[in-house]
């Protein structure tokens, strides 16, 4: 133990003295530095964390959330009734170079900013501010609520809280709407362990989404009818599905300035919130799978000064595997009654007498080189997939719809050029299945998927996999526009109602996407999915029928060719298969089914 000698016990009531009168003088220092904060004009907007604190309630419960106030005001905290002189904040170091345009006495609309002094300095503006309140989204909310996998007859999408939009419309329009995106770490994918940036956090959806509602309710338009956005993100570029990033007319650092076409936002902006319901309202009350399409209740098309240019399209890279398919989609696409054009994006494996027999078709062949999938194997199939990124360069065109070669279609799909990008029906969980796709071919898209080929991990390795990572804002088509050809339940009233509408006559689902083992590589008396017993679940013999069925409408010009035939490698594979089959004792014992197919015998 230490001893205190008597020196030291003398200097400590002097020690005692000296800290209470230091402490004394810093409480009077800070004192008087808040209230010269308080009392200034200038800065006293720091001060009002009230007017931007986004209130944690979950909207489910209304009782829980306060009421919203109103937060229109001067940058120098003035009430906006009063006529003031603005005051300008400026931070020359810091300003994005970008904002020089919009110098001068502005009217700006804020989301997300008005808590963060060090943003507000960032701008270096003057000007008049509108503040909107707005709750935020709770944490309970889940990106599953607003992409269910499922939606039943009566879908119905929760309501992300956006702000009260009448109780600023006195107040006029904005120059320009600025906007701070919050980012959020999930946990890597791979299970590799780290981080990345979650770009499925609702959060951020709810602040892109009210940035554009007021960009498109109070922006103040310029001769062209587009209006000023400034998106901030520290976590990557705003979101392609709502700010087209053909828009971007300036980036600096962590800033993003657009030019935002306000019809096409408030196009986006008629949609639902999220897949949690259909894109259009299609079903009645109680009408449900066998309702037909409404064309009525399509979205109004963009007003536009010239008419907007459309297309349907599909690829084949790599083999002729499914060139066959490629031939008999494009017939069923001009007999379901469309005259859009038809594109064909080819590499060259595509022989010169296949191209003319896909000429014959319907199809207008355009060459393209493939696009090597990085993370693929060699030699495998996804190795290539990624050329169907080549769609996004038909910039010729407004909107494409895409439909791969495996698909049968049996109505006219063409309401599906009132859908903005990107419209899919529902495949898994959030996700979609990109077989038919409504996409809108940009150069700048097409850049920014090969800029992130790399970076980017699909789930599947495949491009499908890919474009759910990129559009994760999609909007659902009802399930009859891309009608997979799967059995999951495996129960006996699934397969009695799937087989009827396979076979309805008139056809009550638009298309049928062939899963599994393809018609055109079966003999045409069954459906060879029977006969391997990881492939039953796609096995359909009315489906199988109808693809042949309208195999067998097609012109002599078109049918003529090897483009459909077996190889005798095919015919080894079957015959086999069908010996296992009985091996195994398939009960359905289709492995018993005579084959009358002439191509068993060419």
């Amino acid at each position: 133990m230490g001893v205190t000698t008597a020196g030291e016990a003398a200097k400590s009531p002097w020690r005692a003295s000296v800290i209470v009168k230091l402490n004394a003088a810093f409480l009077a220092f800070f004192l008087f530095a808040y209230m010269a904060l308080l009392l200034h004009p200038k800065y006293s907007y720091l001060l009002d964390s009230g007017a931007t604190s986004l209130v944690r309630c979950t909207f489910r419960d209304d009782a829980s959330c306060p009421p919203s106030t109103q937060l229109s005001r001067k940058l120098g905290g003035v009430p906006a009734n009063k006529k003031v002189v603005s005051e300008r904040v400026v931070n020359p170091g810091r300003a994005p170079v970008m904002f020089d345009e919009l110098r001068g006495r502005l009217r700006m609309g804020l989301v997300n900013i008005g808590h963060d002094d060090e943003l507000l300095l960032e701008l270096g503006v003057e000007g008049e501010a509108v503040t909107v309140d707005m709750e935020r989204v709770s944490d309970v909310f889940k990106w599953s609520d607003l992409f269910p996998e499922w939606i039943d007859e009566g879908p119905s999408c929760p309501e992300l809280p956006m702000p009260d939009w009448p109780r600023y419309a006195s107040g006029g329009d904005v120059d320009v709407v600025v906007a701070s995106l919050p980012c959020n770490r999930t946990a890597a994918l791979d299970g590799g362990g780290g981080s990345s940036w979650n770009n499925r956090d609702v959060f951020r959806l709810q602040v892109h989404l009210a940035a554009a509602q007021m960009a498109a309710r109070m922006g103040r338009r310029d001769g062209e009818g587009a209006v000023r956005v400034a998106l901030r993100s520290e976590c990557g570029e705003p979101m392609m599905d709502v700010f087209r990033c053909d828009e971007v007319v300036g980036r600096e650092g962590n800033w993003w300035m657009y030019k935002v076409d306000v019809e096409r936002l408030e196009e986006k902006l008629r949609l639902p919130v999220g897949s949690c319901n259909l894109a259009l309202p299609l079903w009645g009350s109680g009408a449900g799978i066998h309702e037909v399409l409404n064309v009525s209740a399509a979205p109004s098309p963009v007003t536009s000064r010239r008419p907007r240019r459309e297309a349907y399209a599909t690829v084949l890279h790599s083999s002729d595997t499914y060139l066959c398919g490629a031939i008999v989609l494009a017939q069923s696409i001009r007999r379901a009654g469309s005259t859009r054009d038809l594109i064909l994006l080819h590499d060259h494996t595509v022989s010169k007498p296949a191209l003319r027999a896909l000429s014959a078709a319907g199809w207008t062949p355009r060459k393209i080189k493939r696009i090597r999938n990085p993370r693929a194997a060699r030699g495998t199939y996804n190795e290539y997939n990624y050329s169907k990124f080549r769609l996004w360069q038909l910039t010729d065109y407004d909107r494409v719809v895409f439909v791969d070669a495996d698909i049968l279609v049996l109505r006219s799909l063409d309401a599906l050029f009132a859908f903005p990008q990107l419209a899919a029906v529902g495949n898994d969980g959030s996700l979609f299945n990109s077989g038919v796709m409504v996409i809108e071919p940009s150069a700048c898209t097409f850049d920014a998927l090969i800029r992130r080929r790399r970076t980017v991990r699909s789930y599947n390795g495949g491009d499908q996999g890919f474009l759910n990572e990129v559009f994760v804002w999609w909007h659902r088509l009802p399930r009859r526009a891309n009608y997979l050809k799967n059995f999951w339940a495996n129960t006996t009233g699934e397969r009695a109602l799937k087989e009827r509408l396979f076979g309805a006559d008139p056809a009550e689902v638009w298309s049928i996407h062939y899963l599994g083992m393809k018609p055109w590589t079966c003999y045409r008396d069954y459906d060879c999915n029977w006969n391997v017993a990881d492939q039953r679940v796609y096995a359909s013999d009315e489906a199988h029928r109808r693809w042949w069925q309208v195999y067998d409408q097609m012109g002599e010009e078109v049918m003529s060719g090897p483009w459909c035939g077996l190889s005798e490698r095919r015919k080894v594979e079957i015959a086999w298969a069908r010996h296992v089959a009985e091996e195994a004792g398939f009960a359905d014992q289709h492995w018993r089914i005579n084959i009358t197919d002439p191509r068993k015998w060419e």
